[in-house]
């Protein structure tokens, strides 16, 4: 009975080695990627295998989107320029921070979506043509009951547009040696970051593969 079960812990200690690691090289990653420890998680990356998955993507992603464009007098032009293009684009995202930002899911580390607006040229409407009507509504503000003025704040609260976007990972074994992450959020969920980890031996995986959203 004693050798069953050490035979039964043996075995649960061989498959938490083998289906296990990845889990908690996944967690000791996005531990280093919140904490913005860049060696930490540069010790869980391979970067030039990285690198050579996001030529491909991106050397692939802006093949489909010229091809598109090859009626255009400028797409041969812009097709010849696709690899140096791509090059740039990978060397920016290859660092640290880009790669922690990623796994966050942070938009920093991510292509803007097509038609997105940058923040900052997101501002309020019609800011200065509020500030002169502020002045003959500043008189009755004393006269208002706070009650009004507490239930209005306690209802500002509760609306989903001022919560904070959500980040979503589901995780998956590709194969016995491939572990994917997929990464999103909450207010941007069709742009899903793939990562590729893969097994280097029994309890080691590092980070190979990165395959971005399409532009």
């Amino acid at each position: 009975m004693r050798k069953l079960s050490l035979v039964v812990v043996a075995l649960l200690v061989v498959l938490g080695l083998l289906f296990g690691t990845p889990y908690y090289t996944l967690w000791r990653a996005r531990d280093a990627a919140n904490a913005r420890d860049a060696t930490t998680l540069s010790s869980y990356v391979d970067y030039p295998a990285v690198r050579e998955s996001l030529k491909m993507s991106l050397h692939d992603e802006l093949s489909r989107q010229m091809d598109k464009q090859r009626s255009n007098a400028f797409g041969a032009l812009a097709l010849a320029l696709g690899g140096w293009v791509s090059d740039r684009v990978v060397e920016a995202l290859l660092t640290p921070e880009a790669v922690a930002a990623m796994l966050r899911g942070d938009s920093t580390g991510l292509p803007p979506a097509p038609g997105a607006p940058a923040p900052r040229d997101v501002v309020p409407p019609q800011a200065e043509s509020s500030a002169p009507q502020a002045a003959p509504a500043a008189p009755p503000a004393p006269v208002t009951p706070p009650a009004n003025s507490d239930a209005n704040a306690s209802g500002a609260p509760a609306t989903p547009e001022n919560q904070p976007p959500r980040t979503t990972t589901r995780t998956e074994f590709q194969d016995f040696n491939h572990f994917l992450v997929h990464v999103s959020r909450s207010d941007r969920p069709e742009r899903v970051v793939t990562f590729t980890l893969t097994r280097r031996n029994v309890v080691q995986w590092r980070l190979t593969a990165i395959a971005l959203p399409p532009l």
